[in-house]
């Protein structure tokens, strides 16, 4: 660590020496840079566009670490304790960071939960809360609190305005009072009157002792900060310094003409001299001993808490996700008149779409504020429990909602022939398909942690569901190896099996005399309503899973699958490969 206490200290907040950025096939970044940046400065990252702004920004903070050099944060080597440094971090990205269904208020307690202390009490949280409102303009007459408006903090975040929700992500990170702050074009959205308000708190809030770093393309933005940082194309660093001789050092009358000077970039370097910083006294800030670890209990507890909150506050997609198992259960109702396989078929698949649809945007629609809490203290395992937790709520109400409507349908209308015949047992059914529902939530909640758009996964979704459908073995028979083991890695096998398996245990096991246990789908020598030749059988017989004669023949594997242990087996099995991959998928986003 390059410190030599015996010389004179120096405020650093920063220092980055010879950081290079590289990708794939060569391409280049960031070119080989250092530059320092002093405690309590406002510094303004500016370039062309594509010349890495955003690059620098985030090699500096960690977000996407440099390739090669060395970047210390109050004098400690980012790269080595960044477990300690993170936490005197603040980063907003220019997506917002922030929940549109909460209300300010909310946004800001649960940010604080997650990211102060453990036991920390809410009268010292609602302190801070109103500290970085007010310090950043947000209290005032113009932001809402006018005659006969809401109070700012009562409004949900999708009723503010682009200026009001980018200084509200700025709120959640100040809470825990970091000692740098980084913005990647925070005045993109803002009209020029709000840009003038959001700046001067910015400048505020650097006088006060926060270092800042903004990326910015506008160059009114030049009249509030300290310094400026220039790159040109390629991620060269072309000029660093005070802001009204930038015009001065290219010879030109305005910054727009600085731009322009960007494509003779030989000229531009050729004529930039870096100047020689002390890059021997870094000051090593006090806010950075550790304090205790998170735990991961009160972590979950208030995840769990927050995104239960962000469910019931977005009431149209609630009652959506609550009329599904209505809708569903109405047209199957409506389709099938006697309780036939096609019905277990339909109702195992049903609880695999509730969770695959509950899920399947629930990790990538959040991404942004997903990736910035990972970077602060968020517990991936905490992190997914806590979405498996509250989707499963979900999926349990509709899963006793929709076997509610196919047991009673069939249930008052049994045809004469077969009165017994109709969906039991009621909670075993609930039990089975709830677990299937959540396993299927698991499989909704890697598709949204693997793709990094919402487009990519609602396209993937149909992909994923047509093998659940196609390797039941009710739509075609499964009688082929090759075939049979593919249906093993289905949920819609095991569900369809498991719940056919249900009803025929049923039978077995009750004092009902009958040997209708489920009527065939295909039969034309069975059930005719005005004609009844009944030939009843088993729902798994209907199925043909376990074959005799396939097995005989060696074509399938036989009955080592062959009870309803091995079933719930089966899919606790094909759950945990689900929470493994979403783990996984979660991993690879961090950034150190």
């Amino acid at each position: 660590m390059p410190i030599n206490t015996n010389m004179k200290e120096k405020d650093l907040s920063i220092q980055a020496i010879g950081i290079t950025k590289k990708y794939p096939k060569n391409k280049i970044g960031l070119q080989p840079l250092s530059l320092e940046i002093k405690n309590k400065s406002f510094v303004a990252l500016m370039g062309p566009s594509g010349c890495g702004k955003s690059t620098l920004l985030k090699c500096l903070n960690g977000d996407n670490p440099a390739t090669s050099g060395e970047v210390y944060i109050n004098g400690l080597s980012l790269i080595d304790n960044y477990d300690l440094v993170k936490k005197s971090i603040g980063y907003v990205p220019q997506d917002d960071i922030i929940h549109r269904e909460l209300s300010v208020y909310k946004t800001l307690f649960y940010a604080a939960k997650l990211r102060l202390p453990d036991g920390t009490p809410k009268e010292e949280i609602d302190i801070r809360i109103n500290k970085v409102l007010k310090s950043l303009k947000l209290n005032q007459h113009d932001q809402g609190n006018q005659q006969g408006q809401k109070d700012i903090k009562d409004k949900k975040v999708k009723e503010l305005s682009g200026g009001q929700r980018k200084r509200i992500s700025i709120a959640v990170e100040l809470l825990t009072e970091p000692s740098i702050l980084f913005l990647d074009e925070p005045t993109s959205p803002l009209d020029p009157e709000t840009i003038d308000s959001f700046l001067k708190s910015l400048r505020d809030l650097a006088q006060e002792g926060t270092t800042i770093i903004m990326v910015t393309h506008k160059p009114e933005d030049l009249n509030y900060v300290d310094e400026v940082v220039f790159l040109g194309v390629k991620g060269h660093l072309v000029y660093k310094g005070l802001p009204n001789k930038i015009t001065e050092h290219f010879n030109v009358d305005s910054i727009i003409e600085v731009y322009s000077k960007m494509s003779d970039l030989e000229k531009v370097k050729k004529n930039y001299h870096p100047p020689k910083e002390d890059s021997h006294s870094l000051n090593l800030n006090p806010k950075l001993n550790k304090r205790r670890p998170d735990s991961s209990f009160q972590q979950l507890y208030w995840l769990a808490k927050r995104y239960l909150n962000i469910k019931l506050n977005d009431h149209s997609n609630l009652l959506l996700l609550l009329l599904q198992p209505i809708i569903i259960g109405g047209l199957v109702s409506l389709v099938f008149s006697e309780f036939r396989i096609g019905v277990i078929f339909l109702t195992a698949i049903s609880a695999i779409w509730f969770g695959v649809s509950n899920s399947a945007k629930e990790i990538v629609s959040e991404l942004p504020i997903y990736k910035r809490e990972r970077m602060y203290n968020l517990n991936i395992n905490t992190y997914i429990v806590s979405k498996l937790l509250i989707l499963s709520l979900i999926a349990l109400i509709q899963v006793v909602v929709f076997v509610a409507i196919i047991y009673f349908n069939f249930k008052i209308n049994a045809i004469t022939e077969f009165p017994e015949t109709y969906l039991r047992p009621f909670w075993e059914s609930v039990g089975f398909l709830f677990m299937i529902s959540c396993s299927a939530t698991l499989i909704g909640l890697f598709l949204s942690s693997y793709f990094s758009n919402t487009e990519k996964v609602m396209t993937v979704v149909p992909i994923t569901l047509m093998p659940q459908i196609m390797l039941a073995g009710v739509m075609t028979k499964l009688d082929t190896r090759f075939i049979e083991i593919l249906s093993f890695f289905t949920l819609g096998r095991w569900g369809t099996e498991g719940f056919a398996r249900l009803q025929d245990t049923y039978f077995e096991n009750s004092a009902i005399e009958t040997e209708s246990v489920l009527i065939p789908e295909f039969n034309p020598d069975g059930y005719h309503k005005n004609d009844c030749k009944c030939e009843a059988s088993g729902a798994l017989n209907q199925l043909g899973l376990y074959d005799e004669s396939l097995i005989d023949k060696g074509v399938l594997i036989g009955g080592a699958f062959n009870n309803l242990a091995t079933n719930v087996l089966a899919v606790l099995i094909l759950s945990f490969i689900m929470y493994l991959l979403i783990f996984i998928s979660l991993s690879k986003k961090d950034s150190i």
